[in-house]
């Protein structure tokens, strides 16, 4: 009999064993050559051993990956709910490199960029749709599913964010992954996929791939290595020219972040759930789910957030017919557990960083 699900125990040893695979192979084989490094690091180090792991310990594939397919409708809001969250993720990664800028000094990372569509092609195969992926698989696949069976799904979706930020090793890019994770993780939550995570985490890296590529066309086809890092000297040098940028993207994410809860809504519509405790909008009128016996859902109007004494029976076909809207909140609920070794996870994943950030920011910088 085949299990639907990951064991947090077991995700959180393997989350470790490859942290550090990652930190030492992983950090070799990218400092010999970043593109190969990545492709070595994203198939072999990610996706390769937790498959692998998944078939030795039969588990079922397709329930604990969520592997169902998406409607093309749903598809496209989601990859414009990731072009909605640039300016959110750019404003989270400047506040901490505000921070680091505060006790030390910025390290600039310059992504690889294209000089010609040939190579646009492969990098955003690699960056985007590689990472997309690999991490997904890894993060909302094993993680996420392992956390929603011992905790609640909100608790389990900052966890994974967590992590999931962790995993970078990058102070300069912990909060834009946590964000990211969050959205990645509800998007999966909501659609009950894990191609909803892909298409956004792929949209994400892709956004980040074609900018470089434009700026290297914009500088008839320089590197734009050189520009991103001295664009950042310049940037890191002066505070007021840091909060100023930090001011720009603040008053850019407030704007953007109507359209990514927006988004969020009509994605949810497309999944409606009818549980007693849950509203439905029917014709501009309001009715609250009192029980759902799987042929019947019964249900009382709702004034003013009053219930009425009346009982209407209807059912989920009825429903859609007549095209009534379901409300429903997917993060309820507190966890009803909080294992030991959880915290282990965390304070092993940070003593990890901690030296990342030694190493980085004190002994080599």
């Amino acid at each position: 009999m085949r299990e639907d699900h990951f064991k947090i125990n077991e995700a959180n040893a393997i989350f470790i064993i490859l942290s550090v695979v990652f930190l030492t192979f992983g950090a070799y084989v990218q400092s010999l050559d970043v593109i190969k490094g990545l492709l070595i690091t994203e198939y072999g180090i990610l996706l390769l051993p937790i498959i692998i792991y998944a078939l030795v310990t039969k588990k079922d594939i397709k329930n604990v990956f969520r592997l169902n397919r998406l409607p093309f409708k749903v598809t496209i809001k989601i990859m414009v709910l990731a072009v909605f969250l640039v300016p959110t993720i750019a404003l989270v990664n400047l506040i901490a490199i505000f921070i680091i800028e505060m006790f030390s000094s910025s390290i600039m990372a310059p992504i690889p960029t294209a000089q010609n569509g040939l190579e646009f092609i492969f990098l955003f195969f690699v960056i985007a749709i590689t990472a997309g992926i690999c991490e997904e698989f890894f993060f909302r696949g094993m993680i996420l599913n392992a956390y929603e069976n011992e905790m609640s799904l909100k608790a389990a979706a900052i966890f994974s964010a967590v992590l999931f930020g962790i995993f970078h090793f990058n102070p300069q890019n912990l909060f834009g992954p946590i964000v990211l994770g969050l959205v990645f993780s509800y998007l999966v939550q909501i659609t009950n996929s894990i191609y909803a995570a892909i298409i956004a985490h792929v949209a994400n890296n892709g956004i980040a791939v074609t900018m470089g590529f434009l700026i290297t066309l914009g500088n008839n086809g320089a590197s734009s290595d050189f520009v991103d890092v001295a664009q950042g000297d310049m940037l890191f040098q002066s505070t007021s020219i840091l909060l100023g940028v930090i001011l720009f993207y603040l008053i850019l994410s407030i704007a953007s972040i109507v359209g990514v809860k927006t988004l969020l809504r009509r994605i949810k519509r497309a999944y409606p759930r009818y549980e007693p405790g849950d509203t439905l909008t029917v014709q501009l009128k309001q009715y609250k789910i009192v029980e759902n016996t799987g042929d019947e859902i019964h249900i009382v109007p709702l004034s003013n957030d009053v219930e009425s004494d009346k009982v209407l029976i209807t059912n989920i076909e009825k429903i859609k017919e007549i095209k009534g809207i379901s409300h429903y909140k997917l993060w309820t609920g507190e966890s009803n557990v909080f294992k030991f070794s959880i915290l282990v996870t965390l304070m092993i994943s940070l003593t990890f960083y901690g030296y990342v950030i030694y190493y980085a920011y004190i002994k080599v910088g």
